[in-house]
């Protein structure tokens, strides 16, 4: 195991999941690590590690989330961690159960990345379904980020340009990123055309990935993203694992506007 998949395995010590979950983590991950400086992954894993251990903190930005998703009236409710919650086996809900929970989780992204500074970035099937009684649950892992502005301030400029169609915001956050030479492969992971019937998938969202980071190690550009690339990737890929296992088509075209409009 290289330096690299060592700092990603760190995170996951103190917080286990099913092997399922936990079996393509480093082989989606990994790829693009090479594009970020050592102390840049060093520093990001760390400070995912310090927040996982910091209850109290942690208590406070579930509570934040929460207040976020009611205010963006995403209807999630937020549970603890340590509280045991049944949830009921994907393969037991009906399809409209399943793509009604595919919405809500696409909101429930967009609406973390455009509203404040943190996310919980564990969206992965275990932690995320419908209860008995029919509501969305969301029970997380301590796993969060505080992204750094310039970062966040780049994914909102890239997803707004892409989905509302200004060329100019869409460049410029792809800029600020540094993977302005993937262009439109930078989105391939939300799916093809209009994204009105999109069907996620791991394989096609790791597939994009490893073409983004030949692509911008072949321009020598190893060692130059953000730390934040670490955190990113993670909630990208939960989000991947939750709507795969769904196995429906989502709209994220409106997921995107329904959240967007609200800020």
């Amino acid at each position: 195991m290289s330096a690299y998949e060592m700092h990603v395995a760190k995170l996951f010590r103190g917080a286990p999941q099913p092997r399922s979950e936990w079996s393509g983590v480093l082989d989606l991950v990994t790829p693009g690590l090479d594009l970020l400086a050592p102390q840049e992954l060093f520093q990001q894993s760390l400070e995912l590690v310090s927040n996982a251990a910091n209850t109290r903190r942690y208590a406070s930005v579930r509570d934040t989330a929460q207040a976020t998703l009611r205010s963006a009236r995403v209807d999630i409710l937020v549970e603890e961690q340590r509280r045991k919650i049944r949830l009921v086996p994907s393969s037991d809900l009906k399809r409209t159960q399943r793509r009604w929970l595919g919405q809500l989780v696409l909101q429930l992204y967009f609406t973390q990345l455009f509203q404040g500074d943190t996310a919980v970035i564990d969206l992965w099937p275990s932690r995320l379904g419908i209860n008995a009684a029919g509501d969305a649950i969301w029970n997380p892992r301590p796993l969060y980020v505080r992204w750094d502005a310039e970062f966040i301030g780049a994914v909102r400029d890239v997803y707004a340009g892409f989905f509302i169609d200004d060329q100019a915001q869409f460049q410029a956050g792809l800029r600020k990123l540094g993977v302005e030479a993937a262009g439109g492969l930078a989105l391939r992971h939300l799916g093809e055309g209009t994204q009105r019937g999109v069907r996620f998938s791991t394989a096609h969202l790791g597939a994009t990935l490893r073409e983004i980071s030949d692509l911008n190690l072949n321009l020598s550009r190893a060692g130059t993203l953000s730390r934040n690339f670490v955190a990113f990737g993670l909630y990208l890929l939960s989000l991947h694992e939750l709507l795969e296992s769904l196995d429906c088509s989502f709209d994220v075209r409106s997921a995107f506007m329904r959240s967007y409009r609200r800020f």
